[in-house]
């Protein structure tokens, strides 16, 4: 790695928000954190949805982020349904009064997942209403700059996570490759950390200075 890529700094005074998705173990946490190491700018995180108590992270810190809830199927329509929208209230107050203000002052924000697990991976998020109700609630989200879809083959992911099947892994690789969302960027995540990071800060970097 040369010594001009250790930081790629997005110039502008606006800054810009990147969600990371894939399946879990792909290595998004990791990624992550190297985008924001990588940065040369005021960085953010947050996982999930943004906080709205307490300022964006600095980074992520995986010994207090729990992996999604897993439950059977069979979740609840009617408690689905309410848990969602409740999440997407959450999640647009939580824009409004961190991921907002830090865009503003010119910072990356580095989100990991955001809800659109509601379409790939309902059962781990208790979500068993209709899906056109998750498509609906995610297309009035605040929209992301980018969206990067972290993609790795299955069998090197179920090292990781043995508690999937390879089937499994497979059908969450095409649903996150094919999530119906614009500014969808798939990105080869078997790769060192340095080069995910310095490519998904150079495809920001165009997105900036293009606006």
């Amino acid at each position: 790695m040369t010594e001009h890529l250790r930081t790629t700094r997005i110039a502008g005074p606006v800054g810009l928000l990147v969600i990371l998705v894939g399946p879990d173990g792909v290595g998004k946490t990791t990624a992550a954190r190297a985008v924001i190491e990588r940065h040369g700018g005021p960085t953010g995180y947050f996982h999930f949805l943004p906080p709205i108590g307490s300022r964006l992270a600095r980074e992520p810190d995986a010994t207090i982020i729990p992996p999604p809830p897993k439950s059977g199927a069979g979740a609840s329509v009617v408690l689905g349904s309410i848990r969602i929208l409740r999440n997407a209230a959450r999640c647009w107050v939580g824009y409004v009064r961190t991921v907002r203000p830090a865009l503003k002052q010119g910072y990356l924000v580095v989100g990991d997942r955001w809800m659109y697990g509601y379409l790939v991976q309902p059962d781990a998020l208790k979500f068993g209403g209709p899906r056109l109700l998750a498509r609906a609630v995610v297309r009035l989200l605040p929209r992301p700059h980018l969206i990067v879809n972290l993609s790795a083959p299955a069998e090197l992911i179920r090292t990781r996570k043995q508690e999937l099947s390879l089937r499994q892994i497979e059908q969450e690789l095409l649903a996150w490759s094919s999530l119906p969302v614009p500014n969808l960027y798939t990105i080869d995540a078997t790769r060192e950390p340095p080069v995910i990071a310095t490519e998904i800060l150079q495809v920001l970097g165009s997105i900036g200075g293009s606006r």
